[in-house]
C-alpha cells in the first residue's frame, strides 16, 4: 500500500490533528533552521510526546547556505557541524527518514569538481550511522536530475537515496517533473508533493498550480513504486491535496 505522509510545515499543532486522524506518517521540519534546537530544548521533548501514536516520522535537516561540496574546506566543516546536529535531532525524535538538500547551485561550481567533494563528503557523514536509516537528498535549484544522479551512484550506499521535490524541480529546473521521475527512476524513494505556477516556490495545494499531477502521480508509480510520498503544501492546503490524490484514486 502506498504510504503517504505530510509535512508539518513547521505548522506542527495545527497539523497535527488532521495527521493522527488519518493516521498518516508525519515529517517534522520545525527544525530546518540549526539554532531552534538551541534556543527551544523543550520542543523536542515536546513534539515527542506528541507523536506517540504516529509510527512513521521522518526528519528535515538544516540546509541553509550548507555546500557540502564547497571547494572551501571550512565551509565543508560548517555543513558537517549542522548536519550532524539535524542527525541528533532527528535522532531525538527517533525518525528513520532524514531528508538533505543534495545543495548543488549552478554555475557556482563545475560538477566534474563539485561531484567528488560532495561524495566524499557524504561518505564520511555516513559512517557509524545506524544500517536502519534513510537519508534522501532532495533537488532544490539544480537544472536537471544528472548531478543528483552522479552523487547517488557515486556514494552508492543503500541508506542513501533521492527526494524528488516536485515543485522545486517545476519552477527551478529546464527538465519537466515527469522527465525528472523518468531519469531518476527507483532512486527515488521519497516525494515532496506540492504545486506552483513554474514562476517561484509557492508550495500550493495539489491541483492549484501547472504541474500535470495525474500524470505525475502515475509516473511515480510506474517508475519509483516503493516511495514514500509526503505532501508539502501549505498548511491549508494539505487537507485538499489529500483529497485530491483520494479523489483521482491514489489514496487506498
Amino acid at each position: 500500500m502506498k504510504r503517504i505522509i505530510i509535512c508539518d510545515n513547521d505548522d506542527f499543532d495545527a497539523l497535527l490533528p488532521f495527521c493522527l486522524s488519518k493516521g498518516l506518517g508525519i515529517e517534522l521540519q520545525s527544525f530546518w533552521n540549526p539554532v531552534q534546537p538551541g534556543l527551544y530544548p523543550q520542543r523536542i521533548h515536546y513534539q515527542l510526546e506528541k507523536i506517540k501514536a504516529i509510527d512513521f516520522r521522518a526528519f528535515h535537516g538544516p540546509f541553509g547556505d550548507l555546500n557540502c561540496g564547497s571547494y572551501d574546506p571550512m565551509i565543508r566543516a560548517v555543513s558537517r557541524q549542522r548536519m550532524e546536529l539535524g542527525y541528533q535531532t532527528a535522532c531525538a525524535l527517533q525518525a528513520t527518514h532524514l531528508v538533505f538538500h543534495h545543495g548543488y547551485v549552478p554555475h557556482t561550481s563545475p560538477p566534474k569538481n563539485w561531484i567528488p567533494r560532495f561524495v566524499e563528503f557524504w561518505k564520511s557523514f555516513l559512517e557509524g550511522k545506524p544500517e536502519n536509516l534513510h537519508f534522501h537528498l532532495e533537488n532544490l535549484l539544480e537544472l536537471v536530475p544528472d548531478i543528483i544522479i552522479d552523487t547517488i551512484e557515486g556514494i552508492s550506499d543503500p541508506r542513501v537515496s533521492v527526494c524528488l521535490d516536485t515543485g522545486h524541480a517545476h519552477c527551478n529546473s529546464n527538465t519537466s517533473v515527469l522527465e525528472w521521475i523518468e531519469k531518476l527512476g527507483d532512486r527515488i524513494e521519497y516525494v515532496h508533493l506540492h504545486d506552483n505556477d513554474g514562476t517561484s516556490d509557492q508550495h500550493r495545494a495539489i491541483g492549484e498550480g501547472t504541474i500535470p499531477f495525474k500524470e505525475v502521480c502515475s509516473a511515480l508509480n510506474e517508475y519509483s513504486p516503493e516511495a514514500i510520498w509526503a505532501l508539502e503544501s501549505e498548511t491549508r492546503g494539505i487537507e485538499k491535496s489529500y483529497e485530491w490524490l483520494k479523489e483521482k484514486g491514489f489514496v487506498p
